[in-house]
Protein backbone atom coordinates (compact mmCIF):
# COMPACT_ATOMS: atom_id res chain seq x y z
CA UNK A 1 0.00 0.00 0.00
CA UNK A 2 0.91 3.82 -0.13
CA UNK A 3 2.18 5.49 2.36
CA UNK A 4 -0.66 7.74 2.34
CA UNK A 5 -2.76 4.48 2.83
CA UNK A 6 -0.45 3.67 5.47
CA UNK A 7 -1.23 6.98 6.95
CA UNK A 8 -4.21 6.77 7.16
CA UNK A 9 -4.95 3.83 8.40
CA UNK A 10 -2.19 4.67 11.43
CA UNK A 11 -4.33 7.43 12.10
CA UNK A 12 -7.60 5.91 12.20
CA UNK A 13 -6.37 3.26 14.47
CA UNK A 14 -5.70 6.26 17.27
CA UNK A 15 -9.09 7.90 16.25
CA UNK A 16 -10.80 4.45 16.95
CA UNK A 17 -8.49 3.09 20.04
CA UNK A 18 -8.21 -0.69 18.78
CA UNK A 19 -7.73 -2.31 15.40
CA UNK A 20 -10.60 -3.86 15.18
CA UNK A 21 -12.54 -0.89 15.04
CA UNK A 22 -10.37 0.87 13.02
CA UNK A 23 -10.88 -2.16 10.72
CA UNK A 24 -15.00 -1.66 11.11
CA UNK A 25 -14.24 2.17 9.87
CA UNK A 26 -12.09 1.71 6.81
CA UNK A 27 -14.26 -1.60 5.85
CA UNK A 28 -11.14 -3.98 6.01
CA UNK A 29 -9.60 -6.70 8.47
CA UNK A 30 -8.20 -6.21 11.48
CA UNK A 31 -5.30 -8.72 10.21
CA UNK A 32 -5.04 -5.85 7.27
CA UNK A 33 -4.94 -3.18 9.72
CA UNK A 34 -2.34 -4.78 11.48
CA UNK A 35 0.11 -6.32 8.96
CA UNK A 36 -0.25 -2.97 7.67
CA UNK A 37 0.58 -1.12 10.94
CA UNK A 38 3.49 -3.62 11.42
CA UNK A 39 5.01 -2.55 8.18
CA UNK A 40 5.06 1.18 8.67
CA UNK A 41 6.64 0.51 11.95
CA UNK A 42 9.50 -1.69 10.11
CA UNK A 43 9.52 1.04 7.67
CA UNK A 44 10.06 4.04 9.62
CA UNK A 45 12.27 1.43 12.30
CA UNK A 46 10.68 2.78 15.27
CA UNK A 47 7.54 1.43 17.23
CA UNK A 48 4.77 3.43 17.55
CA UNK A 49 2.12 1.91 19.14
CA UNK A 50 1.94 -0.61 22.34
CA UNK A 51 -1.00 -3.06 21.97
CA UNK A 52 -2.57 -4.41 24.70
CA UNK A 53 -5.49 -6.92 24.02
CA UNK A 54 -8.39 -4.85 24.40
CA UNK A 55 -6.45 -1.33 23.56
CA UNK A 56 -3.62 0.64 21.90
CA UNK A 57 -1.47 3.43 23.24
CA UNK A 58 0.69 5.70 21.07
CA UNK A 59 4.28 5.87 21.97
CA UNK A 60 6.30 8.98 21.92
CA UNK A 61 7.75 8.64 18.41
CA UNK A 62 4.18 7.57 17.96
CA UNK A 63 2.55 10.92 19.06
CA UNK A 64 4.92 12.73 17.01
CA UNK A 65 4.25 10.64 13.61
CA UNK A 66 0.60 11.14 14.21
CA UNK A 67 0.98 14.80 14.00
CA UNK A 68 2.64 15.07 10.91
CA UNK A 69 0.23 12.21 9.49
CA UNK A 70 -2.87 14.51 10.62
CA UNK A 71 -1.66 17.74 8.96
CA UNK A 72 -0.59 16.01 5.68
CA UNK A 73 -3.54 14.29 5.27
CA UNK A 74 -5.92 17.47 5.74
CA UNK A 75 -3.11 18.55 3.36
CA UNK A 76 -4.04 16.19 0.74
CA UNK A 77 -8.09 16.64 1.23
CA UNK A 78 -7.65 20.32 0.80
CA UNK A 79 -5.83 20.27 -2.34
CA UNK A 80 -7.66 17.35 -4.13
CA UNK A 81 -10.81 19.47 -2.78
CA UNK A 82 -10.07 22.64 -4.28
CA UNK A 83 -8.69 21.27 -7.58
CA UNK A 84 -11.38 18.95 -7.96
CA UNK A 85 -13.81 22.02 -8.71
CA UNK A 86 -15.57 22.04 -5.31
CA UNK A 87 -15.00 25.63 -4.82
CA UNK A 88 -18.10 26.14 -7.18
CA UNK A 89 -19.86 23.21 -5.99
CA UNK A 90 -20.10 22.84 -2.02
CA UNK A 91 -20.29 19.09 -1.72
CA UNK A 92 -18.89 16.28 0.32
CA UNK A 93 -19.26 14.94 4.23
CA UNK A 94 -19.39 17.93 6.99
CA UNK A 95 -18.53 17.13 10.52
CA UNK A 96 -20.00 19.61 12.86
CA UNK A 97 -19.88 19.16 16.61
CA UNK A 98 -21.80 21.43 18.86
CA UNK A 99 -23.26 22.03 22.62
CA UNK A 100 -25.99 19.24 23.31
CA UNK A 101 -28.92 21.80 24.28
CA UNK A 102 -27.81 24.62 21.47
CA UNK A 103 -27.01 21.65 18.82
CA UNK A 104 -30.53 19.99 19.20
CA UNK A 105 -32.35 23.23 19.68
CA UNK A 106 -31.13 25.92 17.72
CA UNK A 107 -28.59 24.43 14.92
CA UNK A 108 -30.35 21.18 13.93
CA UNK A 109 -33.77 23.02 13.12
CA UNK A 110 -31.91 25.05 10.55
CA UNK A 111 -30.17 22.22 8.48
CA UNK A 112 -33.38 21.64 6.50
CA UNK A 113 -32.55 24.41 4.88
CA UNK A 114 -29.30 24.38 4.35
CA UNK A 115 -29.64 20.97 3.07
CA UNK A 116 -32.38 22.41 0.73
CA UNK A 117 -29.87 24.89 -0.61
CA UNK A 118 -26.84 22.58 -0.58
CA UNK A 119 -27.84 18.85 -1.29
CA UNK A 120 -24.75 17.32 -2.01
CA UNK A 121 -23.30 17.84 1.61
CA UNK A 122 -23.71 15.38 3.86
CA UNK A 123 -23.63 16.72 7.43
CA UNK A 124 -22.55 14.53 10.53
CA UNK A 125 -23.64 15.95 13.39
CA UNK A 126 -22.17 14.85 17.49
CA UNK A 127 -23.35 16.43 20.21
CA UNK A 128 -20.92 17.08 23.21
CA UNK A 129 -20.39 19.90 26.05
CA UNK A 130 -17.29 18.50 26.44
CA UNK A 131 -14.10 20.94 24.36
CA UNK A 132 -12.98 18.37 20.99
CA UNK A 133 -9.33 18.50 19.69
CA UNK A 134 -10.27 19.09 16.01
CA UNK A 135 -7.41 17.32 14.70
CA UNK A 136 -7.93 14.24 16.79
CA UNK A 137 -11.70 13.72 16.39
CA UNK A 138 -12.30 14.56 12.55
CA UNK A 139 -14.89 17.20 12.98
CA UNK A 140 -14.60 20.00 10.50
CA UNK A 141 -16.03 22.58 12.98
CA UNK A 142 -16.74 22.85 16.22
CA UNK A 143 -19.53 25.44 17.64
CA UNK A 144 -18.96 26.98 21.16
CA UNK A 145 -20.12 29.39 23.61
CA UNK A 146 -18.10 31.38 25.79
CA UNK A 147 -16.08 34.87 26.07
CA UNK A 148 -13.12 35.13 24.45
CA UNK A 149 -12.10 31.76 22.92
CA UNK A 150 -8.11 31.53 21.72
CA UNK A 151 -6.19 28.77 20.20
CA UNK A 152 -3.27 29.54 17.76
CA UNK A 153 -3.78 26.76 15.81
CA UNK A 154 -7.53 28.00 15.14
CA UNK A 155 -9.81 29.96 13.43
CA UNK A 156 -12.48 31.47 16.11
CA UNK A 157 -15.39 32.90 14.33
CA UNK A 158 -17.90 35.03 16.39
CA UNK A 159 -21.39 34.12 15.21
CA UNK A 160 -23.60 35.54 17.67
CA UNK A 161 -24.15 37.64 21.32
CA UNK A 162 -25.65 35.40 23.90
CA UNK A 163 -27.83 36.91 26.40
CA UNK A 164 -28.78 35.92 29.88
CA UNK A 165 -31.59 37.01 31.68
CA UNK A 166 -33.77 35.92 34.86
CA UNK A 167 -37.48 35.26 34.66
CA UNK A 168 -39.87 33.07 36.21
CA UNK A 169 -43.43 31.79 35.18
CA UNK A 170 -46.70 34.04 35.44
CA UNK A 171 -48.25 31.64 38.15
CA UNK A 172 -44.95 32.37 40.34
CA UNK A 173 -44.93 35.89 40.04
CA UNK A 174 -48.55 35.59 40.93
CA UNK A 175 -48.13 33.89 43.91
CA UNK A 176 -45.17 35.39 45.69
CA UNK A 177 -44.90 39.18 43.94
CA UNK A 178 -42.58 39.76 41.48
CA UNK A 179 -38.75 41.31 42.72
CA UNK A 180 -38.18 45.35 42.31
CA UNK A 181 -34.45 44.74 43.04
CA UNK A 182 -31.77 42.17 42.97
CA UNK A 183 -31.46 42.27 46.90
CA UNK A 184 -34.90 41.16 46.92
CA UNK A 185 -34.18 37.65 44.83
CA UNK A 186 -32.48 36.92 48.24
CA UNK A 187 -36.24 36.27 49.74
CA UNK A 188 -37.25 34.38 46.79
CA UNK A 189 -37.10 31.01 45.62
CA UNK A 190 -34.52 30.74 42.77
CA UNK A 191 -33.79 27.57 40.76
CA UNK A 192 -30.27 27.13 41.30
CA UNK A 193 -26.99 24.56 40.32
CA UNK A 194 -25.85 22.25 42.10
CA UNK A 195 -22.47 22.49 40.00
CA UNK A 196 -20.56 24.18 39.15
CA UNK A 197 -21.70 26.76 42.22
CA UNK A 198 -20.41 29.89 41.00
CA UNK A 199 -23.24 30.14 38.97
CA UNK A 200 -25.73 30.62 41.98
CA UNK A 201 -23.75 34.20 42.16
CA UNK A 202 -26.04 36.15 39.67
CA UNK A 203 -24.42 39.23 38.60
CA UNK A 204 -26.48 42.86 37.77
CA UNK A 205 -25.47 46.24 37.48
CA UNK A 206 -26.97 49.79 38.55
CA UNK A 207 -27.93 48.60 41.88
CA UNK A 208 -26.65 50.17 45.00
CA UNK A 209 -26.04 47.36 46.85
CA UNK A 210 -23.63 44.00 46.11
CA UNK A 211 -23.06 43.80 42.16
CA UNK A 212 -23.63 39.91 42.50
CA UNK A 213 -26.00 37.94 44.56
CA UNK A 214 -26.00 34.54 45.54
CA UNK A 215 -28.83 33.21 45.37
CA UNK A 216 -30.59 29.80 47.02
CA UNK A 217 -33.58 27.82 46.41
CA UNK A 218 -35.51 24.02 46.37
CA UNK A 219 -34.70 22.99 43.17
CA UNK A 220 -30.84 22.38 42.48
CA UNK A 221 -29.81 20.96 39.17
CA UNK A 222 -26.86 20.90 36.87
CA UNK A 223 -28.60 21.00 33.88
CA UNK A 224 -30.33 24.39 31.77
CA UNK A 225 -32.98 22.31 30.20
CA UNK A 226 -34.39 21.24 34.21
CA UNK A 227 -34.13 25.07 35.17
CA UNK A 228 -35.64 26.21 32.34
CA UNK A 229 -38.81 23.57 32.41
CA UNK A 230 -39.03 23.99 36.24
CA UNK A 231 -39.74 28.00 35.91
CA UNK A 232 -41.84 26.97 33.40
CA UNK A 233 -43.51 25.37 36.05
CA UNK A 234 -43.52 27.98 38.27
CA UNK A 235 -41.03 26.28 40.96
CA UNK A 236 -39.10 28.89 41.32
CA UNK A 237 -37.17 32.34 39.39
CA UNK A 238 -34.53 31.24 36.87
CA UNK A 239 -31.41 32.59 35.09
CA UNK A 240 -30.29 31.23 31.96
CA UNK A 241 -29.49 32.18 28.61
CA UNK A 242 -32.12 33.21 26.26
CA UNK A 243 -31.55 30.39 23.67
CA UNK A 244 -33.75 28.07 25.60
CA UNK A 245 -36.71 30.65 26.58
CA UNK A 246 -36.86 33.45 24.36
CA UNK A 247 -40.53 31.86 22.51
CA UNK A 248 -41.44 31.02 25.97
CA UNK A 249 -41.03 34.85 26.91
CA UNK A 250 -42.64 36.06 23.52
CA UNK A 251 -45.94 33.78 24.18
CA UNK A 252 -45.97 34.93 27.90
CA UNK A 253 -45.44 31.78 29.11
CA UNK A 254 -42.25 33.00 30.84
CA UNK A 255 -41.90 36.70 32.34
CA UNK A 256 -38.36 38.66 32.05
CA UNK A 257 -37.59 40.45 34.92
CA UNK A 258 -35.27 42.62 36.51
CA UNK A 259 -34.02 43.91 33.16
CA UNK A 260 -33.01 47.18 33.74
CA UNK A 261 -30.40 45.32 36.10
CA UNK A 262 -29.08 42.88 33.20
CA UNK A 263 -25.21 43.45 32.84
CA UNK A 264 -23.85 43.82 29.34
CA UNK A 265 -23.34 39.79 28.09
CA UNK A 266 -19.59 38.95 26.78
CA UNK A 267 -20.83 35.17 25.93
CA UNK A 268 -20.98 34.57 22.39
CA UNK A 269 -21.69 31.80 20.02
CA UNK A 270 -18.36 30.62 18.06
CA UNK A 271 -17.47 28.39 15.17
CA UNK A 272 -13.93 27.23 15.81
CA UNK A 273 -12.14 25.36 12.66
CA UNK A 274 -8.66 24.73 12.06
CA UNK A 275 -6.07 27.47 10.21
CA UNK A 276 -6.04 26.45 6.72
CA UNK A 277 -4.98 28.81 3.85
CA UNK A 278 -7.80 26.77 2.22
CA UNK A 279 -11.03 26.43 3.43
CA UNK A 280 -13.31 24.37 2.19
CA UNK A 281 -16.55 25.65 0.60
CA UNK A 282 -18.97 22.97 2.44
CA UNK A 283 -17.46 24.55 5.42
CA UNK A 284 -17.23 28.17 4.27
CA UNK A 285 -21.00 28.04 2.99
CA UNK A 286 -22.08 26.64 6.31
CA UNK A 287 -20.18 29.10 8.35
CA UNK A 288 -21.59 31.78 5.90
CA UNK A 289 -25.58 30.13 6.59
CA UNK A 290 -25.14 30.42 10.28
CA UNK A 291 -24.28 34.13 10.10
CA UNK A 292 -27.34 34.83 7.67
CA UNK A 293 -29.37 32.97 10.61
CA UNK A 294 -28.26 34.10 13.41
CA UNK A 295 -26.90 37.36 13.00
CA UNK A 296 -26.56 39.92 14.57
CA UNK A 297 -29.27 39.37 16.73
CA UNK A 298 -30.53 35.23 16.75
CA UNK A 299 -34.29 34.80 16.39
CA UNK A 300 -35.09 33.64 19.96
CA UNK A 301 -34.02 37.49 21.14
CA UNK A 302 -35.82 39.22 18.62
CA UNK A 303 -38.78 39.86 20.66
CA UNK A 304 -40.80 43.06 23.12
CA UNK A 305 -40.40 42.89 26.23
Amino acid sequence: MTKETQMNIFTQAVKEGSFSSAARALHLTPSAVSKQINALEDRLGVRLLNRTTRKIHLTEAGARYLEHCQRILMDIENAESEVGGMRDSPRGLLRVNAPVVMGARRIAPLLVEFKDRYPDIKIEMNLSDHRVDLMESGDDVALRIGDELYDSSMIARRICRLRRIVYAAPSYLDKYGEPQTPEELLDHNCITYNEPAYLNDWPFINCPGPKLIHVNGSFLSNNGEAHHYAALQGLGIARLATLLCGERIQSGDLVEILRDYEPPSRVYFWAIYPQNRYVAPKLRVFLDYLLEKLSPIPPWDQYET
